[in-house]
This record gives structure tokens, sequence and C-alpha cells, in this order.
């Protein structure tokens, strides 16, 4: 149980880890990595969903969402410029993590290599909405964003419409 508890406060290390990428365009306090995860983790749920129509494989693609960086609580976060000087074997480090967890829920996280494309799609969607926001003060954010290819059609039709969307929709319920 102690592993278990030792790998729970180790997941509370994303909490404190910024988004790196963000600093090369000057943001100064850009969403943490746990804030990123979160989002992804929701994303995911529903490419997954609206992908296949199956509830549970949306909550596993949900679950992978939320581990899917938990390794920079060890790496921290290196972008892409950054990891073409650094070398970090990001699936061992993982493993090594999920190791801390019983045997039996490894293993069912091991089994859920299938859904990694809707993980993958959502963490560029999030990525594409995180840009979207930061872009009203910082433009060039939205560089990051420009060779985004996905997987999936719902992620593609997704990105159409986070291009179109103004980020602040919820002001049209202020002004009723």
């Amino acid at each position: 149980m102690q592993e278990i508890v030792d790998f729970l406060f180790e997941s509370g290390i994303l909490k404190l880890i910024p988004r790196s990428g963000w600093f090369k365009i000057g943001i100064k306090e850009p969403e943490s990595v746990a804030e990123h995860s979160f989002r992804t983790a929701l994303i995911a749920f529903i490419v997954a969903f609206l992908e296949t129509k199956d509830f549970d494989k949306a909550c596993k693609a949900c679950l992978l969402g939320l581990i899917h960086d938990l390794n920079e609580a060890r790496t921290l976060d290196l972008h892409k410029l950054s990891r073409r000087y650094v070398e970090a074997d990001f699936d061992e480090v993982l493993k090594e993590q999920l190791d801390m967890l019983p045997e039996v829920l490894t293993k069912e996280i091991e089994r859920l290599e299938d859904l990694k494309d809707f993980v993958k799609d959502a963490d560029k969607l999030e990525l594409l909405l995180q840009a979207k926001e930061y872009s009203e003060v910082y433009p060039s954010a939205m560089e990051y964003t420009k060779n985004l290819k996905f997987k999936t059609e719902t992620a593609r039709k997704l990105a159409e419409l986070i291009r179109k969307s103004d980020h602040r929709w919820w002001l049209k319920l202020e002004r009723a």
C-alpha cells in the first residue's frame, strides 16, 4: 500500500510542473502538466466515445489521458526543442511509475494500447485549445498548432471548430 501512496504523491508533482514550451513565446505562468492532463483526459473520453459509441472504452481512454504525461513528474516537461538535446526513456519512466501499483492494475493499463490514438488526438486538441486561449495575449501561440495531424475524424472536426471559435463563448450567457 505504501507504493500506492508514493505513486499518488508523485502524481501530485504534476501540479507544480509548468508546460515549458509556452515559455519560449513569453508566457510567464503557463498551465501545469496536471491542468493539461485533466483537459486531455476529458477530450480523450469524448473523442473515444464519439468514435466508438463505447462508454467503457471512453472511460479507459480518459484514464490514459490522465496518465499520458505522468512520466513528467520525473523528467519534467521537455518541449520539442529540448527533446532534440535531452534523451529520456519516457516509456520506461512510466513503466517504473506504474510498477508502483498492484500488478493486476498495471496489466489492465498495459492492455489499453489500442486506445492510444484517442489520447494522442486529445493531447493535440488540448494544445490547440490552450494555444487559442493564450493567443488573445500571445498571437504567436498559434504557431504550435500549424502542423497538427489527427488520426480520428472526430478530432479533425473538433479542431476545425476550435480554430473558428471564440474561447470566450460564455460571454453570450452574461449578455442575456
